[in-house]
């Protein structure tokens, strides 16, 4: 059964279940746990896992489904980051370990510390580092470094209060200012502020946006900090974006795309496509709205094809209207229970 072919969520999970059984991470995981010498629950203790979730790895197959989780068996092995990176790589699927990111750089600097014997340097610290950093005002910007010298200053700090510091020198340095990811959001916040503005709103908190979200938005527009893909996931679904939208943004980022390895994405992506299939007039609402408020010629032209073809299909939407595309996608969520999805679900 191919993605394309599910007919409910349940058919996807169904459909990852399938898939599940990667012999290579068995193998490796195995060999990592045996390294560590600790029965299933210490391990899982140590990662911030369920004890049943770390022997089903090792004893039945099966793999991480989010990236975070492959991050949680590195801090738990106490591997070192080029260890990560490479296990990222390999057996996830995903970019390693980039001093670009704020938060890749928060578990570079735990993972250095855990490798040299600071225990207390764990997943929960790295995250816990993290909202401490982004609480901070970085210095102004200087000239453009290469990712090999911004990893070249983190590995020489030695300190949580030299990290702290780096953070604060180098934070314009980090993801960079994203000047094609700015202005994609800000035409689609534009727009759905002129819809507020006529139905009585029209500020940015009128949209209703999730604190957290808002707060991301804001550290975005004010010291060019790229929101953790969780976070500019959730932004998207709340501005109605469709699958391709979503894709796009994402990639302005400096991310991949929506992956169908990922267990949640691929919930994401069924949930989408079967958004755009009984509901086309949400990438024709989008399209409408970017159309008065853009000024890119591609996004112009990219909209007026999609309207064009809209009205010459005569396509009509099935069902009762939805709401937005975040509530519908909550609701499949919360239908699936899956695990994975409760940060997205806090964010929606």
């Amino acid at each position: 059964m191919e993605l394309s072919r599910c007919e409910t969520a349940a058919d996807v999970l169904t459909l990852l279940e399938e898939f599940s059984g990667e012999d290579a991470w068995q193998t490796f995981f195995t060999g990592v746990l045996d390294a560590t010498g600790l029965s299933y629950g210490r391990f899982a203790a140590r990662c911030g896992l369920s004890k049943n979730t770390v022997k089903r790895w090792s004893i039945q197959g099966g793999a991480p489904r989010s990236r975070d989780t492959y991050l949680k068996v590195g801090f738990g092995a106490a591997m070192t980051p080029q260890a990560v990176s490479a296990m990222l790589s390999q057996y996830g699927g995903y970019c390693g370990l980039n001093p670009r990111d704020p938060f890749d750089a928060c578990c570079i600097f735990c993972l250095r510390k855990q490798a040299a014997g600071e225990r207390r340097y764990d997943y929960a610290a790295a995250e816990d580092l993290y909202r401490k950093v982004m609480e901070e005002e970085p210095t102004e910007g200087r000239s453009t470094l290469t990712t090999t010298t911004l990893m070249a200053h983190l590995t020489a700090v030695d300190t949580e209060t030299e990290f702290r510091s780096f953070m604060q020198e180098f934070g314009p340095e980090l993801t960079g200012r994203k000047q094609k990811l700015e202005r994609y959001l800000e035409e689609y916040l534009t727009a759905h502020r002129l819809a507020a503005t006529r139905a009585g709103g029209g500020s940015l908190h009128s949209l209703g946006l999730p604190a957290q979200v808002e707060k991301q938005l804001s550290l975005l527009k004010c010291h060019g900090i790229v929101p953790r893909r969780r976070s500019l996931t959730a932004l998207g679904l709340h501005l109605n974006m469709t699958l391709e939208e979503l894709d796009v943004l994402l990639q302005y980022a400096g991310m991949d795309p929506l992956r169908p390895r990922d267990q949640l994405e691929c919930v994401l992506i069924y949930a989408l496509q079967q958004l755009a299939l009984t509901h086309p007039e949400l990438a024709l609402g989008n399209a409408t709205a970017l159309l008065a408020v853009t000024r890119d010629a591609a996004t112009r032209r990219r909209c007026t094809e999609l309207a064009q073809e809209y009205w010459q299909a005569g396509y009509r939407s099935e069902g009762e209207d939805v709401e937005s595309v975040a509530a519908y996608v909550r609701c499949v969520l919360e239908q699936l229970e899956l695990e994975e999805a409760e940060e997205l679900l806090r964010l929606l």
